[in-house]
């Protein structure tokens, strides 16, 4: 057995039902499921893998040939080949893209264990607050994946035709570019998948750490307004301390200049919530810990992949407003892969963004959680809250190589301005 099976809750897996289904289309995720009592069991599926292995296979056999050939033709009879710069640019796009789909098919295995570690984690964490609005999660999963088919089709649609055209015009058959060129495309809708996959498992933290907040506000709550066994009072000012501080010496159990005296008959099962919640955060840290380190993942090469296109579109889109007869159907074209490739880098940044956004949160709750005057023991668990706080520090990245936060987006910003500078100083010389 390559992966051990994995049980996971039925509000989870109706969380991850659409990106299971949607991945094992796609050949990235090999696994089959069956409802065992109130849980579902998933195991590694051999059927589906070998589906997963002769995708691969055939996709990346399909499109190199299909180069090699349009490769071979003079350029006045090669379909996108027809000078030695386009050449470079499209050997390079089809051979990065499969590459990724290659190293994606080869460490599935090792994916999925950790995946299944990433999920081993978060069903520690559910043990603690268990989720909810599972049916809300899976909406919001189904959207988004509907979202992103729709608009890669529509840009992988476009470019064909547009393809078509061009090679109508020039009096080559357009079926002949499809026999070349269709499993590169496929190639790339199997890449788009894996940024989708990556998507969702920081959705999942993020899941995670809302509920975390939710909790944190319920004590808050607790710790701020009369409810059940707690009473509170409120002592404004001083004066007022000084005057009735003997009367009330035998009642109050602290008192705070400040203005927040709390009188607890149940502190010890606040004090373990408080300690429960900081497992959690724990838990939380850990699924981060464990996706910042899954190189089979391939954030890395997505990332360079992004990069590369989002050198070499723009160089091409501006060469083409550049051009009088370049026409506006091309400038379009150039201009939809641009909003694409500027999509694929957000669906791996805002994710990450939304969860460190979430995670500030965490920190102003927690401090503010601080300000209050307890008793000993719930104060215990919130130093212990604290330091954790101050002690793990939520980032993201890709096995160390960058960090996945917004502020990559300057980065990459800043690399495609340099380089493009750099592509038309070359292109005039």
């Amino acid at each position: 057995m390559i992966v051990e099976d994995l049980y996971v809750s039925t509000p989870t897996f109706e969380a991850i039902q659409p990106l299971l289904i949607t991945s094992r289309l796609f050949g990235l995720f090999p696994i089959s499921y069956k409802k065992n009592g109130t849980n579902y069991r998933l195991k590694w599926s051999l059927v589906y893998a070998v589906y997963s292995y002769s995708l691969c296979v055939g996709l990346a056999l399909w499109t190199m040939i299909g180069m090699s050939l349009d490769l071979k033709n003079d350029p006045e009879h090669s379909l996108r080949m027809t000078d030695e710069k386009t050449r470079f640019v499209t050997g390079g796009d089809v051979s990065i893209v499969v590459i990724i789909v290659i190293f994606a098919t080869a460490t599935l295995h090792l994916k999925i264990k950790k995946f299944w570690k990433l999920m081993i984690t978060l069903n520690q964490a559910d043990s603690i607050i268990p989720l909810r609005n599972s049916k809300r999660y899976r909406d919001a999963s189904i959207l988004f994946i509907a979202v992103v088919v729709v608009t890669l089709s529509l840009i992988l649609t476009f470019d064909i035709s547009s393809w078509f055209v061009k090679l109508h015009a020039r009096g080559l058959n357009p079926l002949d570019y499809l026999q070349y060129y269709f499993a590169f495309y496929l190639n790339y809708s199997i890449m788009i998948m894996m940024e989708v996959f990556y998507w969702h498992v920081i959705y999942l933290i993020k899941i995670r750490i809302s509920l975390l907040n939710g909790d944190l506000r319920k004590v808050k709550e607790k710790i701020n307004f009369k409810e059940g066994n707690y009473f509170f009072e409120k002592i404004v000012g001083k004066v007022y301390l000084d005057r009735f501080s003997r009367s009330s010496s035998r009642q109050t159990a602290c008192l705070s200049s400040t203005g927040t005296i709390i009188k607890n008959e149940e502190n010890s099962e606040l004090g373990k919530r408080l300690i429960m919640l900081s497992i959690l955060h724990d838990k939380i840290f850990e699924a981060v810990t464990i996706v910042n380190n899954s190189i089979e993942f391939c954030i890395h090469v997505v990332m360079l992949s992004c990069l590369l296109h989002l050198i070499v579109t723009p160089y091409f889109l501006l060469k083409g407003i550049i051009k009088e007869n370049s026409g506006t159907y091309y400038v379009l074209l150039q201009s939809a892969w641009l909003i694409g490739h500027i999509g694929r880098v957000l669906i791996i940044v805002e994710p990450c963004q939304y969860c460190i956004n979430e995670y500030k949160k965490t920190s102003n709750l927690i401090c503010e959680l601080l300000t209050y005057e307890v008793d000993n023991e719930v104060k215990k668990a919130m130093t212990i809250l604290s330091l954790q706080l101050s002690y793990c520090k939520l980032r993201f990245s890709s096995c160390g190589f960058f960090k996945i936060n917004r502020s990559l987006l300057t980065s990459i910003a800043g690399a495609v301005t340099t380089y493009l500078v750099i592509l038309f100083q070359f292109s005039d010389t």
